[in-house]
């Protein structure tokens, strides 16, 4: 065979074996080769970039439309990232102009925009904000594909579920089922066992009162209908600069009547780490404290996650 001829197929052979093909939530996407330039537009994007060592060159960090901006945890990691807006108001003139080869979009907030991005640069939609553990560990594979980093994506899940098996000694067999949700100053949004905060300490050990409903992972309810599922262990997710709603609740007498009030059985994480994150890194802070806060042995909290 000619000198030439060998020399293009060989280049023929590389590029098809450095294309990439991802499925997502609105199809499938083909990238001639990994993305190197990549905007995330959730935390988990950027969690997750930032683990497989391909920290995004854009990201919407920003406070913009009432967004908290970046998880604290996450803060020393993006030094030097672009911030394109933020996740609830992305903006697309930043992003146009740092050229990406890649946006990762979240397919129930961005869903309005997605035609605009994918006009952009190639653009993958993932349920990251309505996803469970099982949505996003599939994410972290993916991701690690359309960066060319599959070998340390799938390196990171082994770790990961090697983490999750240690921690799951700890968990109290026969524990009781327990409510988690996010308490903002107006609202309360239990989280099911569909949503990733959920299926994740169910996948520790402990069982979580509520499946998903009407295909919500995650919902509101009020003090009432907290009573009325009534479980004996309440985990609440709050901010620190942030007064909760339940803190007035606390007054209210129905409130006492909580069984799991009643236990000293009510854990409270930071929901910037907690469920903002949702990426591997965020995760080895959450089994860290899963341990650290005795919910897993079904014992009363200490003072730090005491509510």
């Amino acid at each position: 065979m000619p000198k030439n001829l060998l020399t293009l197929t060989a280049l023929a052979l590389a590029t098809t074996a450095a294309a990439v093909t991802v499925a997502h939530e609105r199809g499938t996407l083909n990238l001639d080769k990994p993305a190197r330039r990549v905007v995330a537009l959730e935390y988990s994007f950027v969690d997750t970039l930032v683990a497989l060592g391909v920290p995004p060159v854009g990201a919407t960090l920003g406070t913009q439309g009432g967004d908290r901006g970046t998880p604290p945890y996450l803060q020393p990691r993006v030094k030097g990232v672009t911030v394109t807006g933020s996740r609830a108001q992305p903006s697309l003139e930043t992003m146009a102009a740092l050229r990406p080869d890649l946006i990762l979009a979240d397919a129930f907030v961005h869903g309005n925009v997605y035609p605009q991005l994918s006009r952009l640069a190639p653009t993958a939609a993932f349920q990251s904000r309505r996803g469970s553990l099982d949505d996003l560990n599939a994410q972290t594979l993916a991701i690690g594909k359309l960066v060319g980093r599959e070998a340390a994506a799938r390196q990171l899940l082994a770790d990961q579920k090697a983490l999750l098996n240690k921690a799951r000694v700890f968990a109290k067999k026969g524990a009781p089922p327990f409510v988690a949700a996010v308490a903002t100053p107006g609202s309360l949004t239990v989280h099911t066992s569909g949503s990733f905060v959920g299926s994740f300490l169910e996948d520790l050990g402990r069982k979580n009162l509520l499946p998903v409903k009407d295909g919500q992972t995650q919902y509101e309810i009020s003090l009432e209908g907290l009573l009325a599922l009534n479980p004996s262990t309440l985990v609440l997710f709050t901010a620190p600069d942030e007064t909760p709603i339940t803190a007035s609740w606390k007054t209210n007498p129905l409130w006492q009547k909580l069984s799991a009030v009643q236990r000293g059985r009510v854990y409270e994480f930071s929901r910037d780490n907690w469920t903002r994150g949702r990426g591997p890194l965020a995760l080895k802070l959450m089994v860290a404290q899963t341990i650290e806060s005795r919910f897993l042995q079904d014992a009363a909290p200490p003072a730090e996650f005491r509510y």
